[in-house]
C-alpha cells in the first residue's frame, strides 16, 4: 500500500510539472498520468494497458521536477529524450495518423528516456493512429536504467471508429553512444519513410498497420531490445475518457533525428486527414 501510494504521488508531481509547462504536446502526457492516476485499464490489441513493473517501473524518485533541458527528473530516470507522439481526431469519415521517429544517445550514468503514444478519437466512422519509435543508445557503464514506454488509445463519444496507439521503443547499451550501428541506422530510415508514406498516402488504417508492422518484422535481429505496446479502442467510450479541444494537426514533442554523427533533428511534416473507408473490426 505505501508502495501505491508513492507511485500516485509521484505521477500527480509530474502531472502538476506537465501542465506547468503549458505545451501543447504534453496534453497527451497529462491524459497517459491521469489514466494511470483513475486506474483505468484499457483494452489493447495484444493485451491490456497497465502500469506494471515490466513496462513502467516505480519511480525511484519520490517526486518529479521538470528541469531546463526539458527532462522530467526522477520519472522513472533522469536522462535520456522524450519521445511523445498525440493524435486527435474530430474529423468524421476521416483516417488521421501521425508518428515520430527519436535518436537518444545517453553516455551518463542515469538513462530514464521516454516514449509515449497517445490516440484520441471523438467522432463519427473515423480511425485514428499514433506511432511513436524510440531508439535509445545506452552505455555499457549506466546503472540506472529505467525508460518509459506506454501506448493510450482513447474514444469519447465515437460512433463506429477505431483508435489505435503503438509505442515501440529499443534500449541498446553499448560501449560508445555515440557510435550508431548500421542496422539501428537502417531501421530509423526505413520507419520513416514509411510513416512519411502513410502521411502522404490514401492508405487505410489496416494498410497503414501493416506497413508498419512490416518494418518491426524485418529486423528481427534487434527483437531482443525491443518493447513494443499496442493499444486499440473500438468501444464508443473509452472507460474514464474525457472531451480534448479540436486539434487541427497533432505534433510530436520530438523532432525526427538524421542519424550521420550527433542527430540534426527535423520535425516530420503535420498529419494529412484523408478519407478511408468503413473498417470493420
Amino acid at each position: 500500500m505505501e508502495k501505491i501510494r508513492t507511485l500516485l504521488g509521484t505521477r500527480g508531481a509530474m502531472l502538476t510539472a506537465l501542465l506547468k509547462r503549458a505545451r501543447a504536446p504534453y496534453l497527451a502526457a497529462g491524459a497517459v498520468l491521469l489514466l494511470g492516476l483513475s486506474g483505468v485499464a484499457v483494452a489493447a490489441e495484444t493485451g491490456t494497458f497497465s502500469n506494471s513493473p515490466a513496462s513502467t517501473p516505480t519511480p525511484s524518485v519520490a517526486a518529479a521536477a521538470s528541469t531546463d533541458s526539458g527532462q522530467l527528473a526522477g520519472f522513472p530516470a533522469a536522462g535520456g529524450g522524450n519521445n511523445i507522439v498525440q493524435v486527435i481526431n474530430h474529423a468524421d469519415g476521416h483516417f488521421r495518423v501521425d508518428g515520430n521517429v527519436k535518436l537518444n544517445q545517453i553516455p551518463g550514468p542515469n538513462a530514464g528516456p521516454k516514449n509515449v503514444a497517445f490516440a484520441y478519437s471523438s467522432c463519427t466512422d473515423c480511425q485514428t493512429m499514433a506511432v511513436a519509435l524510440e531508439i535509445n543508445l545506452i552505455s555499457t557503464s549506466a546503472r540506472n536504467i529505467q525508460p518509459l514506454n506506454q501506448a493510450v488509445a482513447v474514444n469519447y463519444r465515437c460512433t463506429s471508429c477505431v483508435t489505435y496507439a503503438r509505442a515501440i521503443q529499443y534500449d541498446i547499451q553499448v560501449d560508445d553512444p555515440h557510435q550508431v550501428r548500421s542496422d539501428v541506422r537502417d531501421l530509423m530510415q526505413q520507419m520513416d519513410a514509411t510513416l512519411k508514406h502513410i502521411k502522404s498516402s490514401h492508405e487505410t488504417f489496416l494498410q497503414a498497420l501493416n506497413d508498419v508492422n512490416a518494418v518491426i518484422a524485418e529486423f528481427k535481429g534487434l527483437g531482443t531490445y525491443l518493447k513494443d505496446q499496442h493499444d486499440m479502442a473500438t468501444d464508443p467510450m473509452t472507460p474514464g475518457a474525457s472531451p480534448l479541444p479540436p486539434a487541427s494537426d497533432s505534433p510530436t514533442d520530438s523532432p525526427t533525428p538524421t542519424v550521420s554523427g550527433a542527430p540534426v533533428e527535423s520535425p516530420l511534416p503535420s498529419p494529412q486527414a484523408t478519407p478511408s473507408p468503413e473498417l470493420t473490426v
